[in-house]
């Protein structure tokens, strides 16, 4: 069976009624996404709420939501970032057709449904702690979806005390949350596969990436792109296209939006991925209105086969 799975930033999404409704459903169901996490949501998700509700066209009405959004840091160094930004939330949607929430079975027989949690372990190296759910599908496969949706700390500028911050917060994710996830078992065994995405700040570059801004090192070298943990493998971060709108008139900046796994721990039959030029695609590549009504960032898709 093959999934796609998709991360989108949606730039301070909350109730606001100018957002084209249609055009998010359009490019949700038109790209055969069956997962989406979203990174920037506000007010208790009621947009993408909206969005499910009233969605009569493609049927979104038929599809989960789940809105989380992170507790106060404990690091006083970013305690002004989070006060300011402190209704900023995750969300997950998926197609009810295909998955729900994983169940597992107690030692009595009873059936427990995993809640989707803000990751409490390491919360005070975040300014937003990852927002982790469990998936399993409903047909076609016994297996366990492990998601982490992370927004990394950004801080408004590129200077080195910052990025330092955001490689900081990069490395307690796939260094010590990831690994903890992927190697969790619970009372039914299913094998597991676990995937981290979202809004990362940070570029990957690559030799065919020569015009990124003067971000101040503000990137993941090869030893942050493929870290080679002790005791557990390798975990690695992919997707290097540009994600994020340079300006409303053309272009665009930075390939700040990643998926991160560890082909050691979960090996797919085939897996790719892709960014999904919206603007082009949905708006006519006009790129003021795709900013004013949708985002300042293109959705990524990983697809997988098990």
């Amino acid at each position: 069976m093959r999934y796609k799975i998709a991360s989108f930033n949606m730039k301070n999404w909350g109730r606001n009624p100018s957002r084209d409704f249609e055009k998010i459903s359009d490019i949700i169901v038109e790209e055969d996404l069956d997962i989406v996490a979203f990174q920037e949501i506000w007010s208790e998700g009621a947009g993408v709420k909206r969005l499910l509700q009233e969605d009569v066209k493609h049927q979104l009405y038929n599809w989960d939501l789940h809105w989380a959004v992170p507790r106060e840091t404990r690091d006083l160094t970013k305690i002004e970032e989070t006060i300011s930004r402190r209704s900023e939330g995750y969300a997950y949607i998926w197609n009810a057709r295909k998955f729900k929430l994983t169940e597992t079975t107690t030692l009595q027989g009873a059936i427990r449904k995993y809640e989707p949690r803000i990751v409490q372990r390491h919360a005070s190296s975040f300014v937003r702690a990852p927002y982790y759910i469990r998936l399993q599908p409903l047909y076609g496969g016994f297996f366990d979806l492990r998601l982490l949706n992370i927004h990394i700390y950004h801080g408004g500028s590129s200077t080195w005390s910052n990025i330092e911050k955001r490689k900081q917060e990069y490395a307690t994710l796939v260094k010590e949350i990831y690994p903890e996830v992927s190697q969790r078992r619970y009372g039914d065994f299913r094998p597991a596969y676990t995937i981290a995405m979202g809004d990362y700040n940070l570029n990957i570059i690559r030799p065919n990436i020569t015009d990124l801004p003067d971000d101040k090192g503000a990137f993941l070298n090869v030893d942050e792109e493929i870290i080679s943990i002790p005791q557990y493998g390798i975990v690695q971060t992919f997707q290097d296209q540009k994600t994020t709108l340079k300006s409303k008139e053309n272009g665009y900046a930075n390939n700040f939006d990643h998926f991160t796994y560890s082909p050691d721990h979960s090996s797919f039959s085939d897996v790719s991925f892709q960014v999904i030029d919206a603007v082009e695609k949905y708006c006519d590549g006009d790129f003021s209105y795709y900013l004013k009504n949708i985002s300042d960032h293109l959705p990524i898709v990983m697809e997988i086969e098990l």
